[in-house]
């Protein structure tokens, strides 16, 4: 199989939110949201990320990508929103993770599930995946909204990420059918 190309050519957009690749001088930015209440109670982001961790985590990424993450902006102003991401142990399988974490003032306003589906049509277009799966917290109502919202459809359980964490649901996707 071909080497997967982590990184898009150009940033994707809607017209309202776009997904661009984290830049050094977001490091502040994603520091400071990661330590928020509600992205630690649902996601397994480090509870006290420093600037300098986020730079030379993302300086590693540019360098070798192994997943493929990106800011979520308002495409009007690009002002940060968030972070969404596909993630996959091997790329051979055509089959990605997608994870996401919204800033607070962003929250409520469909930017997580445009930026989703924004992800997925990327995933499926360029990287040729044949499934896209989510998890999450059951009682993670927005993130559960999130990704119906996207097109998802839930799938079963997963086992939980966090020790005294309850299993989590799976949810999935295939791409869009093809017109004969």
């Amino acid at each position: 199989m071909r080497r997967m190309k982590l990184v898009p050519e150009a940033p994707r957009t809607d017209g309202r939110v776009t997904l661009r690749q984290w830049e050094e001088s977001d490091a502040a930015f994603y520091a400071r949201e990661t330590g928020d209440a509600e992205i630690q109670r649902w996601t397994t982001e480090a509870a006290a990320l420093s600037e300098e961790f986020v730079r030379e985590t993302l300086a590693r990424h540019r360098a070798h990508p192994r997943h493929a993450a990106f800011a979520i902006t308002v495409a009007a102003t690009d002002e940060l929103a968030g972070n969404i991401a596909l993630v996959s142990e091997d790329w051979s399988t055509r089959v990605a993770e997608a994870s996401y974490w919204i800033a607070a003032a962003w929250r409520g306003r469909g930017f997580s599930s445009a930026a989703l589906r924004l992800l997925c049509e990327w995933g499926f277009r360029e990287l040729g995946l044949r499934q896209i799966e989510l998890v999450t917290n059951p009682d993670n109502l927005p993130s559960r909204r999130t990704a119906e919202a996207a097109g998802f459809a839930m799938d079963g359980t997963a086992p939980a990420r966090k020790a005294g964490r309850p299993d989590l649901v799976l949810y999935s996707l295939l791409p869009p059918a093809k017109a004969p």
